[in-house]
């Protein structure tokens, strides 16, 4: 688990790069803001969270470890529940939250670079 990484994932990286190319500029895991969110569009008021299928528990794609269960169903419902917590907290204070999941990235990061942009140029 030292090998987890919390920032600069290849996801991460793959939108980041993707931004630059189109001069979308942006600042990178702002820690004075909840969440440490992984790109953040200061004018725009919008973060964006690029969420591991595993860490933040993808619908579709997350399979629970099945040695060492009760560690586990607390980790991930823990993980679960901050997700929420900064989600409600970043709207409250007036910021759009965008989260992404690593695997859409994967697949098409187009798509998901143009869903951020579609959001950050509204209004």
């Amino acid at each position: 688990m030292q090998n987890i990484r919390s920032k600069d994932t290849a996801p991460e990286k793959r939108i980041m790069r993707e931004l630059k190319r189109r001069k979308v500029y942006f600042a990178k895991n702002v820690k004075s803001i909840i969440g440490k969110p992984d790109i953040v569009f200061r004018h725009k008021k919008t973060v964006v969270f690029i969420d591991s299928d595993f860490w933040h528990v993808h619908p579709r794609r997350f399979i629970m470890p099945q040695s060492n269960k009760r560690y586990w169903n607390e980790k991930i419902r823990s993980n679960k529940k901050r997700d929420k917590e900064v989600n409600e907290k970043l709207k409250k204070e007036g910021w759009k939250v965008i989260r992404i999941w690593e695997y859409d990235v994967k697949r098409n990061t187009d798509k998901c670079v143009n869903k951020i942009l579609k959001i950050i140029t509204q209004n």
